[in-house]
């Protein structure tokens, strides 16, 4: 754009503050980020907020605001998770059976009752951290299947902050560069939306009682998370240094190789527990921390963490990220378990941010403020908005992708390229390489109920997709994977992809537009030339006329001339 007065920029950005470019010279390059990992190897970090940073309730929670009949004490609990124990010595996997629906007074009675039969005492006075060592003790030894199950209510969609700031601590409402995917979101332009990634972004809430306990694992995505203590007995937390990580999940291996051969990410399960004394010795080191109400504790990313409740809390949790995290991110891998473990579009996120941190650079030479990652989100998802009304005025060239023409009628199908990798051996040991091949297939458009297990299928993964493995060619929008389905669940199908590994497989929902049964091998279409000749010698046979009584009539022609 052309140079202006700072006063004529900062006029300006008051109604678009997205400003498009500047002289190079004057604009500094975006921060380098790099994860200190000497800072976070300790694994998690507690924050201790100071009193009055926002209007919080009684922390005891056994005061008025908590009886029957409050509004926290009526709060309905939709599926607390009873824990049922197996295992001994140390290594211990838990079965989880869903309960019905009870409110938090409710929960908050049996949890005093629960934790009385065990250890004598609905709850404690001493605060001390040599109180709580001695109880973590007390917890391991009395750990097993014949101790009576503690029941959870995690992972109960909700927030105690409501709307509140406080101080920028609001865990409903985090500022994280996770916000800046809030520009591809619908309705991502509009002040009155409030944008969430289900799952990560959006807070949780977790009722505890006596014994009941969070296993081993590392958060999705190996993202960072914040876990608030609102109110009740503190949280005891084991944390694992992420240098010693890879060391913690052989150890988990060895102990739970049932589960770790049926999936490569078990431990993203959240039931599988190894005591403290199995990772003394092991040589792995681990932290422990008290979490007491009005303390926020930090997970770092790759850093497996587990504890367990000293009696009835309520706590609040969500995750978030920070740049630095973006290449853990694309590194991390996801359990293809169930259909919607979380999955993140690394591509995207990485551009948005380095957009972000450009346009943060550009803002600072010119002396405009900083702009919060939803504040600059809103604007990226007014200009791509923007952009979509032009091209769908005919203004932009119609892409690849959509100008593809997909069979939308049952039992139609299509000529497509599909890619697939083939492995070829060697003659000289066990060594084997990957090459890729493609080859025409039909793809033939099928009810749900068709896809059913072992169903050959024929997926179309766009460039937005980076779920799995079978990553689209740089250069392309699309393209044609061939596989098969190794499992159906909740209206959902896993594929697997022939020639890539199992952990690359992806799910589709069963009335996807992208999935297709496999018809088999055909031929490669014509082109509109050969498509073109086809035609005209499919007209001359019509006529009971071919090329070559052509040729012999013109023959006769010239003759007779």
């Amino acid at each position: 754009m052309h140079t202006r007065s700072r006063s004529q920029a900062i006029g300006s950005a008051k109604k678009d503050p997205i400003v498009l470019s500047a002289p190079k010279h004057s604009v500094p390059e975006p921060k380098k980020y790099k994860m200190c990992w000497y800072k976070l190897r300790d694994g998690i970090a507690k924050v201790s907020l100071p009193q009055g940073f926002w209007a919080k309730m009684d922390s005891t929670a056994r005061g008025r605001h908590w009886a029957k009949g409050s509004k926290l004490g009526d709060m309905t609990i939709p599926s607390p998770i009873k824990q049922c124990l197996s295992g001994i010595g140390g290594v211990y996997q838990y079965t989880l059976i869903e309960q019905p629906q009870i409110t938090v007074s409710e929960f908050r009675n049996q949890a005093d009752e629960y934790r009385k039969r065990q250890i004598g005492k609905e709850f404690d006075t001493d605060d001390s951290e040599e109180f709580y060592d001695d109880l973590a003790r007390k917890f391991w030894r009395r750990l097993g299947p014949t101790m009576e199950p503690a029941t959870y209510g995690a992972d109960m969609d909700g927030s105690l902050f409501k709307d509140a700031h406080a101080c920028g601590w609001n865990v409903d409402r985090l500022e994280s560069c996770l916000c800046l995917l809030r520009a591809d979101a619908t309705g991502g332009d509009r002040d009155d939306e409030v944008f969430y990634l289900p799952g990560v972004t959006s807070a949780y809430l977790y009722f505890g009682m006596w014994a009941s306990a969070f296993a081993a694992h590392t958060e999705d995505m190996n993202l960072l998370s914040i876990n608030y203590l609102h109110a009740g007995s503190p949280k005891y937390w084991y944390a694992v240094a992420p240098e010693d990580s890879k060391r913690f999940e052989n150890l988990a291996r060895s102990h739970f190789s049932g589960q770790a051969n049926e999936c490569h990410e078990f431990l993203r399960h959240k039931r599988c527990l190894l005591s403290p004394a199995i990772l003394k010795k092991a040589g792995i080191r681990f932290t422990t921390c008290v979490q007491r109400p009005g303390d926020a504790i930090i997970t770092f990313p790759g850093s497996y963490h587990f504890g367990f409740n000293t009696g009835f809390n309520v706590a609040e949790s969500t995750n978030f990220a920070v740049p630095e995290w973006i290449p853990i991110g694309e590194a991390a891998s996801s359990c293809m378990c169930v259909p919607y473990s979380v999955r993140i579009q690394m591509k995207r996120l990485k551009s948005l941010v380095e957009s972000y941190e450009k346009d943060t650079c550009y803002r600072e030479s010119i002396g405009l403020p900083k702009l919060s990652y939803t504040a600059w989100a809103k604007h990226e998802a007014k200009r791509i908005k923007k952009d979509q009304n032009k091209k769908s005025n005919g203004k932009e060239e119609e892409s690849a992708l959509d100008a593809l023409e997909l069979p939308t009628a049952y039992n139609k199908s299509i000529s497509v390229e599909v890619t697939k990798e083939i492995v070829i051996s060697k003659k000289s040991g066990r060594k084997f390489k990957r090459e890729e091949c493609n080859e025409w297939r039909l793809a033939k458009r099928a009810r749900p109920g068709a896809f059913v297990q072992n169903a050959d299928v024929i997926c179309l993964i766009t460039c937005d997709d980076t779920n799995g493995g079978s990553d689209v060619a740089d250069g392309k929008e699309y393209e044609f994977f061939i596989g098969n389905v190794v499992k159906v669940s909740d209206g959902c199908v896993r594929v697997h992809f022939t020639g890539l590994a199992k952990k690359e497989d992806q799910w589709f929902e069963q009335d996807s537009e992208h999935l297709f049964l496999d018809g088999g091998e055909t031929e490669a279409p014509l082109s509109d030339d050969e498509d073109e000749t086809l035609e005209q010698v499919k007209a001359a046979k019509a006529k009971g006329v071919t090329r070559q009584k052509k040729r012999s009539r013109r023959s006769k022609v010239s003759v007779w001339k």
